[in-house]
């Protein structure tokens, strides 16, 4: 596709789509499906991943921030957008105007609330969120009652249309999981008891959904699987999910090289044969080869970290960064640079100046810059950049 530059992501929404029906296959017609949007639609795309989910009647979107949501308003899309964090006081207006829905932790947010609700002359929405065991963001719950009655103040101008909680082990502690749940559920009852009746109650996540059934309730949060991407803990791939998504470049540089060639900053890597090194624009700058820092959960796993990082200093357990030309492999040599980067195509003699690399890289740290190729069908039909979004219209047989 011309016009796109030499480096870009492609993102296949029929595979979207198609993941989002394997979703709905597990849950009950009535529970109702959020489709999480957060971190640009993990790296494909808020914007059109959100257009897309709700061509296909998803009932809410789910987002962090409020500039998140501010996003997708700014771009027509009025579904119903739930924010996860906290937001401050000055935001107020914004998602008031703008009918974002707000996740509330805390009873100080709800005169900011209510003021800009009276000035717009429309009601707040917000979700409760209780803290169950994530430790991070929420009511706890001995105090949701007295959240409740402080509400109760402001209910002409804000309206409570959910309460959720978040799952910290989903796919890798169930007991813990059950805990939060149980947490969660006494909440309820005890709103229940209080005659309090909240539409949307919800606590699954992508890992939640798959696993405990029982805990789908009004709604269930996606956001993982929709990506064709199995959460944390999930070792199979019962749904048959589709990977929407790849990371494309062009060789912009092709040099056969003697024996002896240093290659990259620091000289890091030295050729043992004759061999054609190729050049491509992407590096560090882009989230190749950025990963996050994990720290070790105890003694055991702080030795295997040590074991593994001694042994890649010997050269015994390294396994060299690849990218794909075709179906062939291709080896990243020397340092990775900000945002060139080299790979040795000795072994690939029909590799011409201009081909297409896909490279692997982590979604959610890749540079928000880079052109994203929308396909459906397998025909590219809009072209997202950052200074905005073009269509290009294309027919379909």
């Amino acid at each position: 596709m011309n016009g796109i530059g030499s480096r870009w992501v492609e993102i296949d929404t029929d595979a979207i789509v198609h993941n989002l029906e394997q979703i709905k296959k597990l849950l009950r017609p009535e529970t109702k499906i959020m489709g999480v949007v957060k971190a640009n639609a993990y790296g494909c795309g808020a914007v059109e991943v959100a257009r897309c989910l709700v061509g296909q009647g998803i009932s809410m979107l789910g987002v962090t921030t409020v500039d998140e949501g501010l996003e997708l308003r700014q771009h027509g899309i009025s579904a119903p957008v739930l924010i996860f964090a906290p937001i401050l006081p000055q935001e107020a207006d914004d998602v008031v105007a703008n009918d974002l829905t707000v996740s509330v932790s805390e009873t100080e947010i709800l005169k900011p609330l209510a003021e800009a609700a009276r000035e717009r002359d429309r009601k707040a929405k917000v979700h409760i969120k209780v803290e169950t065991g994530m430790g991070r963001t929420g009511i706890l719950p001995e105090e949701v009652l007295s959240f409740i009655r402080a509400a109760v103040e402001y209910s002409s101008l804000i309206e409570i249309d959910g309460i959720y909680t978040h799952l910290a082990t989903a796919g890798t502690d169930p007991g813990f999981a059950w805990e939060q749940f149980r947490r969660f559920q006494r909440v309820l009852e005890m709103l229940e008891q209080e005659g309090v009746h909240i539409p949307l109650k919800h606590v699954c996540n992508s890992a939640a959904t798959l696993l405990y059934p029982e805990m789908h309730l009004s709604m269930v949060r996606i956001g993982t699987l929709l990506y064709g991407q199995k959460p944390p803990g999930i070792k199979k791939d019962e749904l048959g999910l589709k990977d929407p998504w790849k990371f494309k470049a062009r060789i912009i540089h092709l040099r056969e090289v003697p024996p002896g060639t240093s290659i990259g900053y620091g000289r890091d890597y030295i050729t043992r044969e004759k061999t054609r090194i190729a050049v491509i624009p992407v590096g560090y700058a882009d989230g190749f080869t950025v990963e996050p820092a994990v720290r070790p959960k105890g003694w055991i796993d702080l030795f295997k970290v040590l074991i593994k990082t001694i042994l890649n200093y010997w050269g015994w357990l390294r396994s060299p960064t690849v990218v794909h030309i075709g179906h062939a492999r291709a080896r990243v040599v020397g340092r990775v640079g900000m945002q060139l980067t080299m790979i040795d195509v000795g072994h690939l003699p029909d590799v011409r100046l201009g081909d297409e690399v896909e490279i692997h890289v982590r979604r959610t740290s890749l540079n928000p810059r880079l052109p994203r190729v929308y396909l459906r069908q397998g025909r590219p039909y809009v072209v997202s950049s950052i200074s905005g979004i073009t269509e290009e219209r294309r027919e379909y047989l």
